[in-house]
């Protein structure tokens, strides 16, 4: 209804002068109104819930227009300081667009020390961080800095299902680790593959390709070495935002604003209860 009313009540020229101006009046709001610095964002963080001791994967996106008055490295800083001393800060760095099958597929080989993450601005930024690992493997590479940042990261190129056993998604888990989004939404959340590797027998449609597929990478000094693995089916139509409607249901998922950034935060081992007793209850979240 207001929509059609502008359209009567606006000209043609006006609507292309207020379009063309939209992002410097949108910035201007969000400054005035909505900005937050780094000590707000620290506080914020103890407020949701998130310890010094916890185990967190971010996945976040760095918004121009989220308020924040800093840049993304701020932010890696602000989430290290809470966890990354007593506990452990962790992001995926996955180095494609689009399916993982398809990269393997092209044959690029994966350097450990120099693949940028190609999972948002956030993401690469910590994986330069000086004292960040990163774990060898072609698809899911994780990264992490903290205490346990070793042992997580480690063995992770000798597991052929990229996010099964032996992989820092199943340590991880057993940390039990939590979950934070930081402007972005749930459908990011890589974890999905986690649980859907360990009910893999209960779904009706294969999780993965069929064939192991070897890629070329390079270590950590810089030597060549041959990687065994699974590509996820990238037929299979995942449907995060069932298992996220499943979530909020149980009040599994705790939200949050800050300026204007949206936090979500959910623990590790209600994602998998819950997906688990979708798929148990052949409530599957997927379009099958």
């Amino acid at each position: 209804m207001v929509r059609a009313l502008l359209k009567k009540l606006v000209s043609e020229d006006n609507k292309k002068t207020i379009k063309s101006n939209y992002g410097k009046i949108k910035s201007g709001i969000v400054k005035s109104f909505f900005s937050y610095d780094v000590d707000c964002l620290r506080r914020h963080l103890i407020r949701i819930g998130i310890a010094e001791t916890d185990t967190l994967l971010v996945h976040a996106n760095f918004n121009p227009d989220n308020g924040f008055r800093g840049d993304p490295m701020d932010i890696v800083n602000v989430l290290v300081d809470r966890v990354g001393k007593n506990g452990n800060l962790m992001m995926v760095s996955i180095p494609f667009r689009g399916s993982a099958y398809d990269y393997l597929m092209a044959k690029k080989p994966f350097r450990v020390n120099k693949t940028m993450s190609m999972m948002g601005l956030l993401t690469e930024s910590f994986r330069r961080k000086e004292g960040v690992q990163r774990s060898f493997h072609p698809t899911h590479p994780v990264l992490v800095f903290g205490k346990d940042s070793r042992w997580l990261v480690e063995g992770h190129e000798n597991c052929l299902y990229p996010c099964g056993a032996g992989t820092p998604f199943e340590k991880f888990r057993k940390m039990n680790g939590k979950i934070m989004f930081f402007d972005v939404g749930f459908g990011a959340i890589t974890f999905f593959h986690h649980v859907e590797d360990l009910y893999k027998d209960k779904i009706p449609v294969p999780v993965y390709h069929d064939e192991i597929i070897t890629a070329f990478a390079y270590d950590r000094e810089n030597q060549p070495r041959e990687i065994r693995t699974y590509a996820f089916n990238k037929n299979l139509h995942r449907r995060a935002d069932k298992l996220e409607q499943e979530m909020w249901k149980n009040g599994l998922i705790r939200k949050s604003r800050i300026g204007n950034s949206r936090i979500l935060l959910v623990g590790a081992e209600d994602v998998v209860r819950c997906q688990g007793s979708m798929i148990d209850a052949k409530n599957y979240p997927y379009d099958l």
